[in-house]
């Protein structure tokens, strides 16, 4: 898989996701089994939906471009993200914190932390992956 591919699937993935935690964030938690949201969690996961949204637009953008540290600090971020939401994921499902659907969540950022390791490693930059500096003596 490519990276311009595998970005592009990702900012599908991510409107899906943070569309409806924005626009109608209790029922978007209600299908984890979440009672009625209070104000304060409203905006939370309005807040998540925001974020979900704003990376997607982050990462359609650079989708097409050329290999830079900047890309290289891009992927990295996407991979430690869905790192940390896979880990949240588990948490909440070992403590039944949220129904059955949080499982299919963790698996998902899983499996896109390891595509983006992979394919991020093989996109990364001369620079960046041989460890030194574009600069010249």
């Amino acid at each position: 898989m490519t990276l311009k591919m595998l970005l592009s699937i990702y900012t599908v993935v991510l409107a899906a996701f943070g569309i409806p935690f924005l626009v109608v964030p209790s029922v978007s938690m209600s299908l984890y089994g979440v009672p009625a949201l209070d104000a304060l969690e409203t905006i939370l996961v309005q807040d998540i939906g925001a974020a979900a949204i704003g990376l997607g637009v982050l990462c359609w953008a650079a989708r097409t471009a050329e290999a830079s540290k900047a890309r290289d600090a891009l992927i990295l971020g996407v991979t430690v993200v869905n790192g940390l939401w896979a880990l949240v994921a588990v948490l909440a499902g070992i403590t039944d914190a949220a129904n059955w659907l949080v499982w299919v969540d963790a698996a998902g950022f899983s499996l896109l932390t390891v595509l983006f390791i992979v394919t991020g490693r093989q996109a990364m930059s001369a620079a960046t992956a041989g460890g030194g500096s574009s600069a010249g003596p």
